[in-house]
């Protein structure tokens, strides 16, 4: 549920007690623990507390707000209990008149006032189930339909981050200097892909360039004939490099050992095993965006397909809220910076990917912005294929907590490192 400036402002004149209960869901609600909020509130001198919930579907567990959990959708349930005089002074900070934004700018107002402190106990039952929506929502900040929505929130995070000294400006440019066998490498990290990776390949062999590339295939250990494939396809066609690193990395493990390899080129270019690229020109329009901008990432835009390549809602993935002026600022409030991503080899290899099989490169992206430019494409370049067997389809609610928890970590190191800088 979103909020107005006005609405905060109108709700914070009318508290009288020492704690104000704010519902945040249009949903029944039939019971709320306000006695165990208000005790932990006193207890810990907290801002705001939230706590876990269920519905006819099931326990709802939240988790903590780090440092750096500056997302907008952060899931606080149906009810949060604030302190009255904080909330009292920070309406009364308030400036900007938001129509969408005016609850996130209130908890990043009242997060620098004092915690926020989550309770992991059932403390609210609400009436109904949350609404089906087959995992859309998590594109809601780069649907245009929201675009209005979204620069309320962009803003009010961008004046959070200045608030607290964390506000990044003029990057560092390029002019890609080395010399590097290849000008391109496509890099596939892989494991147990063998319905897939033959696509992925070729459809990396099939681009058209002014330029030598080649594909490193990084075989994490497959063990369902992926290796066998990737073998034949390297046997006709020279251009294909198939590494099987030492056991036991993730996907980021396997990034930093493609760009280790001798044979990387000047710019490290993802496909992912599941995918393929949209036509011949992607790697062409990669790497010219490299040379025309003097970044050290570049991230296309991408569509969600199904395994058939049928587009599926809600289609073209573009990342328009992203801006040369304030990108790198932004990056701390989205959940992904999109995808191709291609990096500048030296950076990458100097920065490193965490060993990771999720938010791997939504790190590097974040550790790029701190003080590089990021070059956009905002044309498609590549179809990001759903299927039954790929890692992010049908998550249940313990495994969207845990992605989340760890993407809000590597935005607190960020928030923090930004901070320092």
């Amino acid at each position: 549920m979103t909020l107005s400036t006005s609405e905060i402002k109108r709700l914070a004149s009318g508290t009288d007690g020492d704690y104000t209960l704010l519902i945040l869901d249009r949903r029944p609600i039939l019971r709320i623990d306000r006695a165990r909020m208000e005790q932990v509130a006193r207890d810990t001198g907290a801002a705001m507390v939230y706590g876990d919930y269920s519905t006819p579907d099931g326990p709802m567990p939240v988790i903590e707000l780090q440092q750096g959990a500056l997302r907008d959708d952060f899931d606080f349930g149906p009810a949060v209990l604030v302190n009255s005089e904080m909330f009292r002074r920070a309406a009364a900070e308030m400036t900007s008149d938001y129509q969408a934004a005016g609850f996130y700018d209130l908890r990043l107002r009242l997060s620098r006032m004092a915690p926020i402190v989550c309770v992991n106990e059932p403390l609210t039952v609400v009436g109904s189930p949350a609404p089906e929506r087959q995992g859309e929502e998590q594109f809601d900040y780069v649907d245009p339909r929201n675009r209005a929505s979204q620069i309320e929130m962009e803003r009010a995070c961008t004046d959070h981050l200045s608030a607290c000294g964390a506000v990044v400006k003029a990057p560092e440019l390029l002019d890609f200097d080395g010399d590097f066998a290849f000008e391109a490498s496509v890099v596939i990290p892989v494991r147990n892909r063998v319905n897939t990776v033959a696509d992925a390949i070729n459809s990396a062999l099939m681009q058209q360039t002014g330029f030598p590339f080649n594909v490193i295939v990084v075989d994490n250990h497959s063990t369902d004939g992926t290796s066998e494939k990737i073998d034949a396809i390297a046997a006709a066609d020279s251009r294909v490099v198939h590494v099987v690193p030492e056991p036991g990395h993730g996907i980021g493990g396997c990034w930093n050992v493609a760009l280790d390899s001798p044979c990387c080129g000047r710019f490290a270019v993802q496909l992912d095993s599941d995918d393929v690229y949209s036509g011949p020109d992607s790697l062409q329009r990669i790497v010219d965006k490299f040379r025309e901008t003097g970044a050290a990432m570049v991230i296309g835009s991408y569509t969600l397909t199904d395994f058939d390549l049928n587009v599926i809602p809600p289609g073209l993935i573009d990342h328009k809220e992203w801006t040369d002026s304030n990108g790198a600022n932004n990056a701390l409030r989205i959940n992904g910076l999109g995808a191709p991503r291609a990096f500048f080899t030296p950076v990458a290899r100097a920065l490193r990917f965490p060993d990771t099989c999720y938010g791997e490169d939504y790190a590097m992206g974040l550790r790029i912005s701190r003080q590089y430019r990021i070059g956009r494409i905002f044309d498609n370049l590549y179809y990001c294929r759903r299927w039954g067997g790929n890692s992010d389809s049908n998550l249940s609610r313990e495994r969207i907590n845990a992605n989340n928890r760890y993407k809000d970590s590597l935005r607190t190191v960020e928030f923090l490192a930004r901070k320092c800088r």
